[in-house]
């Protein structure tokens, strides 16, 4: 169970360094596309370009990061609440207490 802690938490790490990635492109993106137009006349930030432009695919790169991210975090919540049911439940299985027979 600790096992699959553990990789879910590693599971997180990566994603959220993937999300770090793709955002901070989309946002160097978005920067650079801005100082193409003058101050007056600058689209806003919620444009993100036609569908295949490299704004589009930066801002559809972040998005499925993002996703995956919060995919990465339920798959953690979860396994800790089960991790968690099976730690107040206490050890599976039975338990004998008894002598030792010799011989059998």
């Amino acid at each position: 169970m600790l096992a699959e802690l553990a990789g879910r938490r590693r599971l997180l790490a990566v994603t959220y360094r993937r999300y770090l990635d793709a955002d901070r492109a989309w946002t160097l993106l978005i920067r650079e596309t801005r100082s193409w137009f003058p101050d007056e006349s600058r689209p806003s930030r919620a444009s993100i370009g036609n569908p295949g432009s490299r704004v589009r695919r930066a801002y559809e790169r972040r998005e499925r990061a993002m996703l995956q991210l919060y995919a990465a975090r339920v798959k953690l919540e979860e396994a800790k609440q089960r991790f968690a049911a099976a730690a107040r439940k206490g050890p599976s299985g039975r338990i004998l207490i008894g002598r030792v027979i010799e011989g059998y």
